[in-house]
């Protein structure tokens, strides 16, 4: 039985990947309070989550900048009884914050910091380019350059030559992900909260299968 066209030829996953210099960071800033009922602890969460918004804004970071990632509020109980009975509430309040200027990042946090006291949570920050288009082209046209690459190599090991492209899909979408060479973001004095920008890397893989060439 013939194989199917879907079936012959060398098929083969080409990837790429860009270095990129972030220019744009993202932090998600929290608040926690505790008390022994609703009322008390919202009114405290709301307190800190006030402060340490206008301590954002007051750092250049514009209110399109800002939004609620998170709101909670949870039940704490005493699991050493038996009843586990309620002893207190605890409120729950994050917010990202996107970071155009990344040589701000160290003065956002401390600011934050010092606006939330015991209160404030930094639950994570990330570093992003804010427009990767030429990075994506770039990976895409070295992943299609590894994928030639493999194929021809295969095809010079089975002993065939090699023909042009059936099909090409990307295997998955352009992705950006934190690299590790680190470099600082900007010069300051030792008592900020340093923060290192690294580097990120645009990825993508394709999926290409090429025909073997006859005669």
């Amino acid at each position: 039985m013939a194989a199917s066209d879907e079936s012959t030829g060398i098929s083969v996953i080409g990837r790429g990947e860009i270095e990129v210099i972030p220019d744009i960071g993202f932090l998600t800033l929290g608040v926690q309070a505790t008390a022994t009922t609703v009322a008390a602890a919202r009114e405290s969460a709301a307190a800190a989550a006030t402060a340490v918004l206008s301590a954002i804004k007051a750092n250049s970071i514009e209110s399109r900048d800002i939004q609620t990632s998170g709101l909670s509020i949870q039940a704490n109980h005493d699991y050493s009884k038996e009843t586990q009975p309620i002893t207190g509430y605890t409120v729950s309040n994050s917010v990202i914050a996107t970071v155009r200027r990344l040589a701000a990042v160290s003065e956002v946090i401390d600011a934050a910091i010092a606006a939330g006291g015991d209160a404030i949570r930094l639950n994570g920050i990330r570093f992003g380019t804010e427009n990767d288009t030429a990075a994506k082209e770039a990976a895409r046209a070295a992943a299609m350059a590894d994928a030639q690459s493999k194929a021809l190599q295969l095809a010079a090991l089975g002993g065939v030559s090699l023909g042009a492209p059936l099909s090409i899909s990307e295997v998955a979408p352009a992705t950006q992900f934190e690299g590790m060479r680190m470099m600082k973001s900007a010069a300051r004095d030792s008592s900020s909260t340093p923060v290192e920008t690294g580097t990120n890397v645009v990825a993508v893989e394709v999926s290409v299968r090429y025909a073997i060439a006859h005669g």
